[in-house]
């Protein structure tokens, strides 16, 4: 019999059930993964981006204090391999002229960012901004890019190293774990037995009182899903709707040790570093240097055409980077011209289909956290802090650096989010 049973011990579980043991040493917590080891689902799949560079109020809290949090640790001494390397989204003249206004107005709340026209980022970058000089850019319906804009609170970070660091301060505090361990169901029962066959009734007081696995059952007083992509598994047959499906995201990894890629990954002036910026392209293509290995990670979420569904393990798929990003890749950053992937991998983002923030809800002897609708890297310290003050009953968390977040706000019947207008 446990106080607390977390399901999942990805970014997620792992922030949520350190924090709940932080506040109270004395609970006893267990946390539960069908992998052999925490972070080993869709986290190690991740690309592990981070940015406070957002419009929304709710994703600026979540993101802001996560990445505060993430800087701090590594400034004395936890080793994240975490690089400030910045953002630098790309925007074509349409997209400059609706997102203006919004960057303007981000700025004057604080937040850092410098603006370059497209002459600056030809010459600092080798980029070609004028692509629809060429025929084929025009038949791929491409833009010509008017203008960078590099936000300077953001970076990367190696997502296993951040769950160790969460897993180890959760066991050094007596939090217990079980790897190796699937859970088949949620257990639901009355509060008060009555020994009828079929409980609980509908006239009965009931609440989820733990978890069937793999390894027996597994009681506790408050059951936690944090399983991402795997939580409606659990829920649905509960009727609890956690409006989160999954869908495949791929990354192709494209070495960089010679030649053009070369120079392209060690740009000098953007950041302490001395390399590329995380850069989004106009249509969202994503080029992620990585330092350590000598490589640039390339992806693109899409959206329509790509089904939600569940894959145990998700493999990446040559004909998307072959006919889906590399010729738009090859137009705007030549460098890329010829650059087959070295290797690739797949994960699941657990994408909230209402408005892609996280959910975070509660029912009897049950919480919620998931839906971080592929930013979980980012906001995980926060949510985890939302959801250990929903556990212990507060109405506000309180977040890295001292800000404040109603835990109502990210629940479904007292839902309160803004919209973010930062979209590329």
């Amino acid at each position: 019999m446990y106080d607390v049973l977390v399901v999942g011990a990805g970014i997620i579980g792992c922030s949520t059930a350190y924090h709940i043991k932080r506040e109270d040493p004395s609970l006893k917590v267990l946390l539960v993964d069908k992998y052999g080891a925490a972070g080993q689902g869709n986290t190690a799949r991740s690309a592990a981006c981070f940015r406070n560079f957002f419009y929304s109020e709710t994703n600026f809290l979540l993101a802001d204090s996560s990445v505060s949090f993430y800087m701090d640790l590594q400034s004395k001494g936890v080793d994240l391999k975490l690089k400030a390397i910045s953002y630098l989204f790309l925007l074509s003249g349409r997209q400059y002229e609706r997102l203006k206004p919004v960057i303007e107005e981000m700025g004057r709340r604080g937040l850092e960012y410098k603006v370059y026209d497209a002459g600056e980022l030809e010459e600092k970058i080798g980029l070609k901004a004028n692509v629809t000089v060429d025929e084929e850019a025009r038949e791929l319906g491409l833009e010509d890019i008017e203008v960078g804009v590099q936000c300077i609170k953001a970076g990367e970070l190696d997502p296993e190293l951040l769950v160790k660091y969460y897993e180890k301060e959760y066991r050094d505090l007596g939090g217990e774990v079980m790897y190796n361990t699937e859970v088949k169901r949620l257990l639901f029962e009355p509060e008060e037995k009555l020994g009828m066959p079929g409980e609980p009734y509908p006239w009965q007081r009931a609440k989820v009182a733990g978890a069937d696995t793999t390894k027996g059952e597994i009681r506790a007083d408050m059951t936690i899903v944090a399983a991402g992509a795997w939580s409606y598994q659990l829920l649905d047959p509960l009727g609890v709707d956690c409006l989160t499906k999954p869908k495949k995201r791929q990354v192709f990894v494209i070495s960089a040790k010679s030649g053009k890629l070369a120079d392209l990954l060690r740009v000098k002036g953007f950041n302490e570093e001395g390399c590329l910026p995380m850069t989004i392209l106009p249509n969202g293509i994503y080029v992620r240097p990585n330092l350590e290995e000598i490589s640039f990670w390339v992806g693109l979420g899409d959206e329509l055409g790509r089904a939600f569904k569940l894959e145990e393990d998700p493999q990446p798929e040559e004909d998307f980077y072959s006919y889906g990003i590399y010729p738009v890749l090859s137009k705007y950053m030549p460098h890329f011209g010829g650059a087959r992937p070295a290797s690739a991998f797949a994960g699941l983002y657990a994408v909230n289909s209402l408005d892609a923030q996280p959910v975070v809800l509660k029912e009897p002897g049950l919480i919620v956290a998931t839906g971080l609708s592929g930013s979980g890297i980012m906001k995980a310290d926060a949510v985890g802090r939302i959801a250990a003050a929903l556990y212990f009953g507060r109405e506000e968390a309180e977040l890295y650096g001292g800000g404040r977040f109603k835990v109502g706000d990210l629940s479904l019947s007292t839902r309160r989010v803004q919209r973010e207008l930062f979209v590329i």
